[in-house]
């Protein structure tokens, strides 16, 4: 190839980058990322580049990353998003195509948009932020993977895992979570479930064949545990505090490397109306006790004959 040649193609490779770059996506998504950009203090984020240029250009605005000429990601972790007069977020359903939410490690507050309708969506992940009200319900997303969405405010009910068979990591800590934890059988490729650090009550459900990591520490859970999966990775589960009823398993010893693994684990107190199953001390105690007493009636009585 010439000289001349190769400046020719070397041109148009240019062109044609510059013109997949700068695609005219739908002028609703534009305005959604304009919203977006005031909704969350954009002039102060830790970076900005391109934002609010000319129409063709918002692919190549910082934290956007289309797909031909759709929106298909959005990438603001650790930017230093806020919530302007808690400002909420806009609903996300005029960026339909979306497969990523990465909204980690910033200040943002107020209610999290629903997710239903995303139906690529296969990335969530809006932890350590600030948001409250309810955790918006994946069920149904048949491509997500990544559900997170810890070190929040978020309460009310854990909605339903139905229908997820991609979903593979879970991560709801440290919020203000109450009520059951719902059936896993929606999720049969769960590696890992991260829900401790919330208020929950019931007992833990049948889990994944496949689950590598359980943390439901620091609730008020009862009951007995369910069978260890094989899966789970040594010393990497957390089952305590709660108030879940003892059991002999060397299974969940391994898992979580405490032996009994049930050590860090009490009793319910009264008020949950729960009576704890005793030990073999306690009803060996109780045994002792009975004796005793049938003896003193015993012996009472024949004072009396």
């Amino acid at each position: 190839m010439t000289a001349s040649l190769l400046r020719r193609f070397l041109a148009l490779i240019a062109l044609l980058a510059a013109g997949s770059a700068q695609a005219d996506i739908p002028a609703s998504q534009r305005q959604y990322l304009l919203d977006f950009y005031a909704a969350t203090g954009g002039v102060d984020w830790t970076q900005q580049d391109n934002w609010g240029g000319a129409v063709g250009t918002e692919c190549t605005w910082y934290g956007v990353v289309c797909t031909g000429d759709t929106v298909t990601r959005l990438e603001f972790s650790s930017n230093h998003l806020v919530s302007p007069a808690n400002t909420p977020l806009p609903d996300w359903s005029a960026l339909p195509d979306l497969q990523a939410i990465e909204l980690y490690n910033n200040q943002l507050a107020g209610p999290v948009p629903a997710i239903a309708g995303l139906a690529q969506l296969e990335f969530f992940s809006i932890g350590n932020n600030q948001f409250t009200g309810a955790l918006p319900a994946p069920a149904g997303l048949q491509h997500l993977q990544w559900y997170y969405a810890l070190n929040n405010q978020l309460s009310g009910s854990l909605p339903p895992f139905d229908n997820l068979p991609a979903l593979r990591v879970v991560g709801l800590r440290q919020n203000q979570f109450t009520g059951a934890i719902p059936s896993l059988a929606g999720a049969p490729a769960l590696e890992q479930l991260g829900l401790g650090y919330n208020q929950l009550t019931g007992s833990i459900p049948t889990l994944p064949p496949g689950l590598q990591r359980l943390y439901v520490n620091d609730n008020l859970l009862t009951g007995p545990v369910p069978a260890a999966p094989n899966s789970l990775l040594t010393n990497d589960s957390q089952l305590c505090p709660n108030h879940l009823t003892p059991s002999v398993s060397n299974d969940w010893n391994v898992a979580t490397g405490e032996t009994p693994w049930h050590a860090a684990c009490t009793p319910p107190p009264p008020g949950l109306g729960i009576t704890p199953v005793p030990t073999l001390g306690e009803w060996a105690l109780a045994l002792l006790s009975l004796a005793a007493a049938t003896l003193g009636f015993v012996a009472l009585r024949r004072q009396r004959v």
